[in-house]
Parts: structure tokens; sequence; C-alpha cells
């Protein structure tokens, strides 16, 4: 088990290093939104440009957390997340001082590149430094500390929009990464390093898949999802001639860990399709008004960050499993009741709430347990980066799939909250019929 020498920074300290980066991560997805309007206007663009701005965030995003979350395993965790958080730095200049509008998106790109060695690795140094019986708890506060970034980054935006100007929305991250990479050069690990060759031409492969199959889902573009099922076959005939493959072709046949990577792609799309279409149905079914209807998202934020925490412990006690089924147990109840028919507040916030906390669960510490309890320890930075990886397919398929039940049906809500419940039901028979099948040690 990798553990922080005594020489460097303690390990309570090396946690809050870590979570520090988890929170200016997830203060970026949220801070965002406020600064757009003026973003298009410094750069005399229409509206509908704006989603790129979210859109590339994403996809480099993806891409980034597996090969990362790989290489982190070859050339060691800390050395990947103090790459992560110049990147981040670096991309967030960018963005700021950007003379164009493409400029401005290769510095997203480059940030969301270096939060694919933030987020991952931070999961997988806190879980290799704590024993298994204390992991849901110290994993649980990644979630916590995530859900609080993600809640206070608009307002966060709000604020520096409102007082400075919007540039200041991405150089605040600059000081924040500059006492990280401080904290992080005083960090000792011991780590079993895998030196074998970088598999370039399975992470180039991967990367066009990944990249083809979030545009096609993005896009609702079948050629860019028909290239992406293409090229997989190569990937696979490339991995499985590569020493030390970035895609490890293990993980899909072993059905304990095809079965969580599936759990993790559900957690996604509930998770996005709750969050992207309660204000929308607050304010078309219940009547609330643009403002409020934004607010109405609140108390499953608030229940998901507490869950987060609360979930984590519950691991310790009771395990991983049980806990993740007790997570999903709770977004198919909500999602019933919602497909059943809301039409009062006193109704709908208890169970937003509700579904929240289940959703603060599926998300949080148990499938991070369960997967490296399958996994060798020299894998835990590639294991967690899939578990990411799906779960961000799962993402972006949420709101898109919401996009299509809404343009079809004259109540697209009722089919879509059918949907969320039914995938949960999935993942419970799942993990319900799920067995530990550890994965062998790589040659």
């Amino acid at each position: 088990m990798s553990q922080l020498n005594s020489k460097g920074l303690s390990r309570g300290a090396t946690v809050l290093t870590l979570l520090l980066g988890i929170f200016m991560g997830a203060l970026d997805h949220g801070i965002v939104g406020p600064a757009l309007s003026s973003i298009l206007q410094e750069f005399e663009l229409n509206t509908e440009w704006g989603v790129w701005s979210f859109t590339v965030y994403t996809l480099l995003f993806a891409v980034s957390i597996p090969v990362l979350g790989k290489l982190s395993d070859r050339f060691g965790r800390k050395q990947t997340f103090a790459f992560g958080i110049t990147m981040f730095a670096l991309g967030s200049v960018m963005a700021a001082l950007a003379p164009s509008f493409t400029v401005f998106l290769i510095g997203r790109a480059i940030q969301a590149i270096g939060t694919g060695g933030i987020f991952p690795i931070t999961t997988a140094q806190i879980a290799m430094s704590y024993p298994p019986e204390q992991r849901g708890r110290m994993l649980g506060l990644i979630g916590m500390v995530f859900g609080l970034g993600t809640i206070l980054g608009p307002v966060l935006g709000g604020m520096i929009i409102e007082n400075m100007e919007w540039q200041w929305i991405f150089l605040i991250n600059v000081p924040i990464s500059a006492v990280i990479l401080v904290l992080v050069a005083r960090m000792k690990q011991e780590q079993a390093i895998v030196k074998k060759e970088v598999d370039v031409s399975g992470i180039v492969v991967l990367t066009l898949i990944i990249l083809s199959i979030m545009l096609g889902i993005t896009l609702q573009s079948t050629g860019f999802l028909g290239l992406g099922v293409v090229l997989i076959p190569l990937l696979v005939m490339i991995e499985r001639k590569s020493r030390d493959p970035v895609m490890k072709l293990a993980y899909f046949t072993n059905g304990s860990t095809l079965a969580l990577l599936l759990t993790s792609m559900v957690s996604g799309f509930v998770m996005a399709s709750a969050t992207n279409l309660i204000p929308y149905f607050s304010e078309t079914v219940l009547g609330l008004s643009k403002g409020a209807a934004g607010m109405s998202v609140t108390p499953l934020a608030i229940a998901s960050v507490l869950a987060s925490l609360v979930g984590g412990y519950l691991v310790d006690k009771a395990g991983a499993k049980r806990v993740l089924i007790l997570g999903f147990a709770l977004t198919l109840a909500a999602g019933a009741a919602m497909a059943a028919g809301v039409d009062t507040l006193g109704l709908f916030y208890p169970l937003i709430a509700i579904m929240g906390f289940g959703i603060g669960i599926i998300i949080g510490a148990p499938l991070n347990v369960l997967i490296l309890q399958v996994v060798p320890p020299q894998e835990t930075g590639l294991a967690v980066g899939y578990i990411s990886l799906f779960r961000s397919l799962g993402s972006t398929m949420g709101p898109t799939i919401a996009g299509l039940f809404l343009a079809t049906y004259d109540n697209g809500f009722q089919p879509l909250f059918i949907v969320s419940g039914a995938v949960s039901a999935v993942s419970i028979i799942l993990l319900i019929f799920f067995r530990r099948r550890n994965l062998p040690a790589a040659a």
C-alpha cells in the first residue's frame, strides 16, 4: 500500500492539499456560467457559441481521465497531480488573456486536461494512503468538497462579475494553484511504479474513440458515433499486443469490473438528467419563475453533499455494496414518484432531496471503494480513471436523452423519470449479483 514518507507532509496535510485541488476544479465547473454572457460579448459572438466553452471542457476532461490515471501508475501520482495543477493554471491564464475565442477554447481544453490529472489522482492517492476500513470515510470527503465547490462556483462567479472583469474568473486559479504546487513539492510517497513502455498508440486511438463517442452523443451525430465504434476493434488489437495497455481488456471481460463500470455510467446518467431537468420541470410544470426554477435544484445539491460524507462513513460500517444499493434504491424511489406525477412544491422538494441524497451516494465513495477491491494496487490510477470516464459518458448521455424525450413527447418528463428509475433498478440487480473476482496483477 502506498504511504507518505514521514519526512514530507503529514497524511492529514496531504489530504487537505489534494482536496484543495478538488475544490478548485469543482469551482471551475460552475464559476464560468455567470461570466458566459460577458465572454461572448468580449469576442462579439452569438449566444449559441457559449455551449462550446462547456463542450470542449467536457470532451478533453473525459479523454484525459483514463490517460492520466494510467500515467499516474507509470510516473507516480504525485508527479501526475502536479502536472494536472500546472496544466490547469496554464489553461486558466490562456483563457483569461485570450485574444480570440479560439484561443479561449484552447485554454479551456488545457484546463480540462489538467482537471483530468486532479480528480482521479486525488481519489487514488487518498484511497491508497489509508487502510481499507477507513477508505470510505476519507473518500467521502472528496464528494463533499466537490459538492461544496460546485454549489459555491456560480455564487463566486456572480460576485466576481459584479465587481471585477470576467478574466478574474480564471486568474483566481493561479495563486491557488501556486499554493498547491508548493505543498505538493513537499509530498513524499512510496508507490510501486510500473516501469514499462508508454502505450502511445493505445492512448492515441483511445483518445479518438472517446472524442468521437462523446461528440456523437452531444451532437446526436451517428457519424461520430460510428467512427468511435469502428475504432474499437483497432484499439483491442493494439492493446492485446501492448506490454502495458492504457485500456486493460480484462476490465471488460471480468464480470466484477464490467458491472462496476456500467454502474458508474448509470450514476452519471441519473445525476446529469436530474440536475439538468429539475429547473426546467419546476418552471414548466410547477409554474416557478426562471430565478426560482434555477434555485429549485438547491435541495438536491445540499442533500448530495451531505450524502457524500454520510455515505463514506456508512461504507466503513456496512460495506460499499450495501451502501451503493441503498443509493440506487433512493434514486429509483424518487424517480418512480416523480414519474407518477408531482404538482405541488410540498411534494416536489422532499422528493428532490431524496433524489439528491441517492445521487450523492452513487457518485461518491462506494464505487471507488469497490473497484479498488478488485484491481491490483499498481493499477489504482487506471481503475479509478475508468470509473470516472464511464461516469462522464453517462453524464453526457443524460442531457441528450432528456432533450430527445422532451422533444418527442407532450409530457417528456414522465418517460425520462421512468428511464432514470429503470436504470437505477438495473444497477441494483447488477450489484445484488455482484461477486468480487479479483483481477491478477500484470506481469
